[in-house]
Formats: structure tokens, sequence, C-alpha cells
């Protein structure tokens, strides 16, 4: 017996290498058909579910699923679908072919006739789907409603033909102008999608689909020579249409209210490029009138409606909001050559803002409006923000009598070496009069859902304050309580921020108040004893806890009903759910070893939809009911991973050179064998242990290694966390945490290569590895993308993408000097590896592109010209036209190549490419790649 159940034994272990034998390990080839999950969404009902699964390059699958059969259907190239109110039709939008668009782009076609979207409706219950060619958009209602409306490109008109909608419509239509306005045009179809009737429309320029689904604003374009706007109402009950509007000129921004009894839209007669618009207003059964042009008294003098600004309807219809603006100026004419003007930028140092900063926000200034109302039962108007108070936030969906002002103006020179700062008004919708509340406060401000508070942050004293509204008392209303409100980890040379409100009992009576672990619950009068909802459950399990909000219209959190909590373990990092428990510790519902992303629950069932990712497990779909009793796995994108040596992660931990104990990840190949040695790379930035449980999906860089790919090759990968305690030395404490973290694997595990161990890291962690090459000699070779390497000269430099001065950064974020480039320049010296470049013996790679809006490229050619001049070994890889990190996927697929190869060569000691050994001269660029290997 012995004898055959060793045979059995050794059996089953020939079976079990042979089956690990057929995995294969990634290529970069490999990533095109590695799929990814979006825009999964569950029917109100909750019988229903869909999801996108793409591929990273070709034609991907929308895919529905039914609940309570778990059967699967798919229609190729779906997306962007929305699921009807009652749950009867899946609308979404269908994709030209890749290869058909591809072709098309290589024959130079022109973009407005390259092959477009077309329309899918498919209806649950027949399984029929109907599609329809050439869609421009779609709207379904958000509420309730069988009508749905959708806009399609027109036929090409024969010259002098005049298109008429399927009603009959007939315009009276004018000739002798010579307006030429572009206004582009399409076929509205508004469509019910229960009994299948539907109407269509010719002309149309824009249109509205009223919340309940029930009636739909449209506005039509007609006329040969002459434009004629006319303004419809289509209403869903009588299947019938009135025109409201008639007028030659141009008509735009269609709005209706949410039940579909009031429209609004703008209105410019003008034949100039700049245009005048006006605003009009109207119930669905009467023509429209106009409520605001460049005479109206309630708004600043030679202002007007904005055509930039969002319009719409509050909630309960009584309030139509929309942006203003100043009167567009008049087109003039240019007389001179270009070459007969000068071209000049004026630096003041007066200026609010710095010139590049200027110029980045100049279109969107040019665009600002500000934000005004009309009430629609008073027939009043009001301008609510103004250019000293430019930003209004609503509440409620525009019902409130309360809006929040702010004004960041005052303090906008600040922020180049401070902080966002803002005064803050209590602004009467009804009125327009505000109130100045607050001053120069730089974090959370918001007025509570029933309107009796204002409730703020200090981030000086880390104390929670309301205002009660009526009263204009102010309280503190964390100060008594045994709680850091502020993030604990923080770790930069500025005040912690909170980490937040979770929301509001009924009727305001009481505020919901996180701290890192657990909810308080406070009286905002401050007159009862705050309570800890959580029971201070969190904080003794080292547990997070994060309010679930599973309904989107939800104002106040009910106490009364079932409460979930989304939960993470600091330390063993397991994430899952727990039920809040009234007087009592969370109840654990789902714990695991796993990330869990946030659920989506179906509006009207107790029907749940979420992920769950690991290292291995790809974040596919799940559903159950609230109890999550009753999992049913609903995707499957990644089928074709079994087949590849993936790899697994281990946390593991050790004690900084700080004393702190720290924590990281190990990963390791599938096939990972203890006896035997494997190079490693060190990735950082700056705390990334709570990613345990993260996939890493298969694809190209865009600046930083990937997981999947490496441990699949051959690589173990440590990913130690970072913290910095001493200001104006954060190298020190890269070097404290990162080389410790790296000793203390080499020294408890005899598997890894200790001469063939390597850094790699993007933008803060390309810094922190060009200063550790100068610190040690550890490492048998480097990568480092967008890495600053003189601190001195990046200090006065910009950050093109956002046009910002980068001293902030240096000062009060990430740098962590604390300081001025004067005050402490010792820590700007002593912080920037260019001045140190002599100690580097660490071979480096580096990436740094030429439109880089983040770290200048300046900085990496001062590392690469000094290490030249040294004649260290250094390469650097400058992307043309691509930004801090990587976007288009040639070259994200050329990075991936580039830096494998370069870590294959120093660390499993393969054949160098050409590219490294010879360099690809500029005569030969986009000629060869270079990555032959040499012989």
């Amino acid at each position: 017996m012995n004898y055959l159940f060793k045979a059995a034994w050794l059996c089953l272990l020939v079976v079990n290498l042979s089956a690990n034998a057929q995995k294969i390990p990634l290529k970069h080839s490999d990533y095109d058909n590695w799929k990814n999950l979006k825009n999964q969404q569950i029917s109100a009902n909750g019988e229903w579910i869909s999801y996108e699964v793409n591929p990273q390059k070709g034609d991907g699958f929308l895919y529905l699923y039914q609940v309570k059969t778990k059967t699967l259907d798919s229609i190729a190239r779906g997306y962007e679908a929305e699921f009807s109110p009652a749950s009867k039709v899946l609308t979404f939008k269908i994709k030209a072919q890749y290869d058909t668009l591809r072709q098309a782009k290589l024959n130079k076609v022109d973009k407005k006739d390259l092959p477009k979207d077309s329309i899918g409706i498919w209806n649950l219950k027949s399984k029929r789907i109907l599609k329809v060619a050439k869609l421009k958009s779609f709207q379904m209602p958000e509420e309730k409603g069988e009508w749905m409306a959708y806009h399609l490109e027109m036929p090409k008109e024969k010259k002098g033909s005049l298109a008429k909608d399927s009603l009959k419509a007939k315009p009276s239509i004018k000739k002798g102008s010579k307006r030429k306005d572009k206004i582009k045009k399409g076929k509205l179809v508004i469509k019910n999608f229960v009994n299948d009737n539907e109407f269509e429309f010719d002309n149309v320029t824009d249109y509205a689909l009223a919340r309940n689904g029930n009636a739909v604003s449209f506005i039509q374009s007609v006329g040969d020579s002459i434009q004629t706007a006319l303004v419809k109402i289509f209403h869903g009950k009588s299947e019938k249409v009135n025109q409201v509007f008639e007028k030659e000129g141009k008509a735009d921004k269609a709005t209706i209210s949410a039940n579909g009894d009031q429209i609004s839209f703008i209105f410019s007669a003008d034949t100039t490029k700049n245009k005048c618009f006006e605003l009009y207003y109207g119930d669905v059964n009467s023509n429209s009138k106009r409520i605001v042009d460049t005479l109206s008294q309630q708004i600043q003098d030679n202002w007007t409606v904005s055509e930039n600004g969002d319009i719409y309807f509050s909630r309960n219809g009584e309030n139509l909001f929309f942006g203003v603006a100043p009167k567009p100026e008049k087109e003039v004419k240019d007389t001179l050559l270009d070459e007969e003007k000068y071209h000049l930028d004026v630096w003041n140092w007066k200026d609010p803002l710095l010139q590049p900063q200027q110029k980045v926000q100049a279109e969107k200034e040019m665009k600002r409006s500000w934000l005004a109302v009309y009430h629609t039962k008073e027939g009043k108007l009001l301008q609510l923000a103004n250019q000293q108070m430019r930003r209004v936030d609503l509440y409620d969906h525009g019902n409130m009598k309360w809006a929040l002002g702010s004004s960041a103006l005052p303090y906008q020179q600040l922020i180049s070496w401070d902080g966002w700062y803002k005064d803050y008004y209590l602004v009467n919708a009804k009125t327009g009069k505000k109130e100045l509340v607050l001053k120069k406060k730089n974090s959370e401000v918001g007025i509570s859902p029933a309107q009796k508070y204002m409730i703020w942050y200090e981030t000086q004293d880390s104390i929670w304050y309301s205002y009660q509204i009526e009263t204009k008392k102010i309280r503190a209303l964390t100060k008594k309580i045994k709680a850091n409100f502020y993030n604990e980890t923080h770790d930069t040379p500025n005040d912690p921020k909170p980490y937040g409100v979770v929301g509001w009992t009924k009727d305001d009576k009481r505020v919901i108040i996180q701290d890192r672990y657990d909810f308080w619950m406070i009286d905002p009068a401050g007159i009862k004893p705050a309570v800890n909802l959580t029971n201070a459950y969190g904080r003794r399990k080292h547990i997070r806890f994060d309010y679930l909000k599973l309904d989107d219209e939800e104002r106040f959190v009910d106490l009364k009903k079932p409460v979930l909590l989304g939960a993470f373990h600091e330390l063993n990092k397991k994430s899952g759910i727990y039920l809040l428990q009234e007087e009592d510790n969370p109840k654990e519902v789902l714990f695991e070893d796993a990330r869990f992303y946030e659920p989506i629950k179906a509006k009207s069932a107790n029907q749940l939809l979420f992920k769950r990712s690991t290292f291995v497990d790809f974040p596919n779909l799940y559903t159950s009911n609230l109890s999550l009793t009753n999992q049913v796995q609903v995707s499957d994108a990644n089928p074709q991973q079994k087949s590849f040596n993936w790899g697994s992660v281990d946390l593991v931990d050790w004690i900084s050179g700080d004393g702190e104990k720290l924590q990281g990840l190990l990963y390791k190949p599938e096939d990972f064998d203890p006896k035997k040695k494997y190079p490693m790379l060190v990735y950082f930035y700056e705390r990334t242990s709570d990613a345990l449980h993260a996939y890493h999906t298969p694809q190209p860089n865009r600046s930083i290694i990937n997981p999947s790919y490496c441990v699949s090759n051959g690589y173990l990968i440590f990913m130690p966390d970072i913290t910095y305690h001493k200001v104006g030395y954060p190298g020190e404490s890269a070097y404290s945490s990162v080389v410790t973290g790296t000793l203390a694997m080499m020294n408890r595990y005899d598997f890894i290569d200790k001469e063939n161990i390597a850094l790699q890291g993007q933008s803060w962690g390309g810094y922190q590895i060009a200063y550790l090459i100068t610190r040690t000699d550890l490492f048998k070779c480097a990568m480092a993308g967008a890495p600053v390497s003189n601190m001195t000269s990046a200090y006065g430099g910009i950050r093109w993408e956002s046009g910002m001065s980068r001293m902030f950064q240096y000062e009060r974020t990430q740098s962590r000097i604390g300081g001025t480039l004067w005050n402490s320049t010792l820590q700007y010296i002593e912080n920037s590896p260019v001045f140190f470049a002599p100690k580097i013996k660490t071979p480096l790679l580096m990436m740094h592109n030429d439109n880089d809006g983040a770290v200048p490229w300046y900085q990496g050619i001062e590392l690469f010209v000094a290490m030249r001049r040294l004649q260290k070994p250094c390469w650097m890889l400058t992307y043309n036209k691509e930004a801090h990190n990587l976007k288009k996927r040639p070259n994200r697929m050329d990075l991936s190549i580039r830096t494998m190869q370069f870590f294959d060569y120093y660390l499993k000691g393969e054949p160098a490419p050409l590219w490294m050994t010879d360099g690809i001269p500029a005569l030969k660029k986009g000629k060869m790649d270079g990555y032959d290997l040499q012989k």
C-alpha cells in the first residue's frame, strides 16, 4: 500500500509540474488582448446587469447579465449603456469596427467623414435589438417615463431642398440674407421604447429630455440662405408638438424642467461671430418670453446671458439657473501683418497669477460665466455671483434657499508659495444678499442639507466648527472629543487635512464626522454630547471605516435603516463590508484578503453589484443581496490569464533607519523556487503597501514597471513604504526607508540575488532614485522617470501644465524642504543629486519627455549632461511632445521594451540592445529602433 501511495503521489506531482510547465511568461505582445472592465451598472429592479469588456487594442463587447437565470448575452462594440428607469430597455452606443476606422484613417479620410457610432436599443423582454446608424447622441429619462430621444447625423440635402419633419411643420422662411452661420444639424428621433411609437424631426441642432421622460424640447434651424430658429416641445402623453418660438437667428442650449412643464433657451439675432445672446423662458403651452438681455437691470451693466454657461432648472422647477458674462466685444478688423506686430508677455510682480498660469487659464477665463437665477413663480431675476465672488455652490438640486459663495481672489499670489485660501459667503438665493462668514480658509466648508448650519474645519487647530445660520452662533464641535480629526499620517510641511464629514441625520439634528478609523455623531448646536457611532471598534482593531452611500438621491443618513460601511484593515490589508449597529460594535458582513470596490445598489431592489480583486484575481463583477450571503460572480474578463505564469505577493515588514516599523510588498513568480536566486526590482513612490490586493493589468508602461509582467519573467519586486519625519531632508527619509528595507529583504531571504538588485520609479520616485544612487552602491542599476535633479533650479521653475510656480511644492508639499531657497539653501543643495554626481557609480536610465508639464525637462538634462561629462553610464529616453507620463500607446510600448532590455542586460546578463551600445543617431530617428541584441 505504501508503494502504491508513493507511486500515486509521484504521478500527481508529475501532473502538477507538467501543468505548471505549460504556463508561459508574459510577452509585450500579450498586452493588446488583455481586457479591461468598466461602465458596470445594475437595473433599477435589480434583475439586469450590464458592463463593457474591452481589449487594449481592438473591438470589445457590451455584456448583459440576467441575475435570476444567470444567463449572459453580448453585443459587439457596445458602450456607454443606460437602463430605462423601469428596467424595460437598455440603450447604448455601438462603435465603428476598429479595423474599419483604422483603414479609413490610413486612407486619409476627412475626420467628419469617418465611420460614425450607431445606437442600439435592447428590449429586455422581447430580447429584440434595434440598431440605427450615424448617431450623434442620445438621452434616456432619469426618473420614469417611456420616451427617449436620440440625435442622428443629417443626410446630405440637395441644393435648394428643404427637409420637413414627420409632423409636417411648415415654418415661414425668408430669403435674401447673406448669413452663413455653420450650424450643425441632425435628425431627432423621439421614441417610445415600450410601444415603439416614434417621431422624426429634421434640422435639429439641440434637444433636452425631461427627467420624467414625458416631454422633449428641441431647436430646429431651417431655411436656405437665411436661418430661422424654431423652438418646439413634444408632449409624450398626447404625442403632439407645439411651437413656442420662431425667429430669424440662432437658438441654442435647449433646457426643460424635470417634470417637463417649463423650458428655456438662448437666442441671438446677431450675424457676427461674437454673438450677444438673450435668455428666453416659458411654459410648454405658450410662447416663450425674453427674460435676460443687455438691458436687464438686475445684472451688471453691459452684461448678458453667457453662451458658455450651463442652463438648468432646479429639481422643483422654481429656479432657473444660468450664467451671465460681459457683452461680447465687437470683432475688430486686423489691418496689420504678423511681421508688423510685436509679441510680448509683461510679467508684473503685482500680478495675482504668474503669466504662464494666466496663459494656461486664458481660454477658461474668456469663457467664464457668473451664476444668476430666475425665480419662475415670482418672475424675479437675480445675479448671484460677481467679479469679486466668482463661485456659488448650490444644494439640494437647486431647490435651496442658501447657497455657498466663495472667492480666492484676495489670495491668488499665495498659490505660488503657500496654499489655496478662500473667503466664504452665505448667499440668499431668494434675495441675492450675501454675508461674509469666513475669511482665508484653506479647508472644507459646506452647508447642511436642511440649511440650518455652515460647517468647516480649521487646519490651524484641527477642530470642526459649526455656524448656526439663524442665530449666527459659532460652536467648536470636536474640541472636547479625544480623537484626532486630522490626517494622522500627514508628513508634509503644511497643515494636515481632515478625514471629512460622513453626512447629516434628518433635519440637521446631528452631523457625522470621521476620524482616522471611526464615526462620531455630533450635535451641531453643541448641546448634547458626541457619540462614537462605531464604538471605537475601528481604532481598537486598526480598521478604517467609510460610509457606503448606496442611494445617490440620499440627503440624510437614516440610522434606522441598515447602514453599510466599507472597511480596510491597516495592518493586514484585509477589506470588506461591515454593518453599523446602534450602541454596539459594527458587525462583520464580508471581510477577506482581497480588495472590494465600492458597491452599486439597484435603485428599487436590495441587490448589490461590486468588484473584488487580488494581485492574482482580476477585478471581476459580483452580485449579491444586501446581506452578501449569496454572492455570484458575473464576469470573467480575462480567462486567458490561466495560461500564463503569474505570481504572488507577500506583505513584509522591517525596522527603518529611523526606528519605525514599516511595511512593504514582495512580489514573486508563480513558479517560484526558494532554492533559486532571483534578481529584484525595487519600486517605490511614498506608501504602497495598502495596495496589497491591487490587480496589475499587463499593459505597456506609462512610466513605471508592470509587476505582473516582471514576476512572470522571473523577477522579484519589492515595494517599500516610505515615511518622512524630518522636514528639509526628504532624500534622507527615502534612504532610511528604501535602503534599510532592501537590506532587510536581502538578509531575510536567500532567494534574492544580492548582486542583481535595481531601482525603478517615476516623478517623485524618480527623484528619490537619483538621490539614492549618490548615497549608495547597493543597486546594480537604476531607472528613473522624470527626476528632479537640481532643487535649486527647479525651485524657481514653472509647472508648465498648470502654469504655476514650483515654489509651493518645495516649501509646503511633496518635496518637503519647508523653506525658501534663500533661508534653506543648504537643504536645497544637500537634496539635489546633480551636486553629488561624481559619487554615482550606478548605471542610470532616465525617461524625461520634452513636453513634461510637471517636472521641467531640463531637470533630466542637467543630470544626464553631468553624468556624461563624468563618463558615467547614463541614457535618457525623451518622447517627443509627450507629457509627464506617456499617453500614446506606441510610446508606452517602446518604453516597456527598452526598460526591460535595460534591466535584463544588467540583472540577467542578457546581451545589450543596440540602442544602449551604439545609440540611435538623429539621422536614423524613426528608421531604426535599436531593439536588436548584441551577440
